[in-house]
C-alpha cells in the first residue's frame, strides 16, 4: 500500500467544552494528510492548481468516530488512495494514537478531477502512475 503517515498534537484550539477533539476537525485533517500524501511523492497540489489547471474539489466525505481524540493527544494520521478511476480519485484516512496505535477514526474523501472551467476531466497519465496506477474495484 502507498500510504504515508503523519503525526499531530492536537491543541486546545481542536477541542470542545469536553477536551474532545470537534468533529469537523477531523476533516481539516484529512485535507493535511492528502496535501503531506501528495507532498511526499514530489507534487504538491498547488502545482497541479497552477500549472496544469486541475483541481480535485471534495464532494463526497464521511468520517466514522470511533474513539474521542482529546486535547494534547498524538494522533498518526495515516492517508492512501483508496480507489483510482477514470475521473475521480477517493482518499482513505486512519487516525491512531500515536503512543499506543489504537484506531481513533476511519474516514475517506471522494474528489472528481475538474478543469478551471469545473468540467471533468480524464486522470492524466503522469497523474494516474503518481497515484499509483490503481484502478477502481
Amino acid at each position: 500500500m502507498n500510504d504515508h503517515s503523519m503525526d499531530y498534537r492536537v491543541s486546545y484550539a481542536d477541542s470542545d467544552r469536553m477536551g474532545v477533539m470537534y468533529y469537523a476537525r477531523h476533516f481539516v485533517l484529512f485535507e493535511r494528510g492528502r496535501t503531506e500524501w501528495l507532498r511526499s511523492r514530489g507534487m504538491r497540489y498547488l502545482d497541479w492548481e497552477e500549472s496544469r489547471g486541475i483541481l480535485l474539489p471534495v464532494v463526497e466525505t464521511e468520517c466514522r468516530y470511533l474513539a474521542p481524540i482529546r486535547y494534547d493527544d498524538l494522533v498518526r494520521i495515516r492517508t492512501w488512495v483508496d480507489e483510482l478511476g477514470g475521473a475521480s480519485v477517493i482518499f482513505a484516512y486512519e487516525f491512531t494514537d500515536a503512543e499506543t496505535g489504537r484506531v481513533l477514526a476511519r474516514g475517506k474523501t471522494r474528489h472528481p478531477f475538474v478543469g478551471r472551467d469545473g468540467r471533468p476531466l480524464r486522470v492524466p497519465a503522469d497523474i494516474r502512475n503518481l497515484l499509483g496506477g490503481a484502478k477502481r474495484s
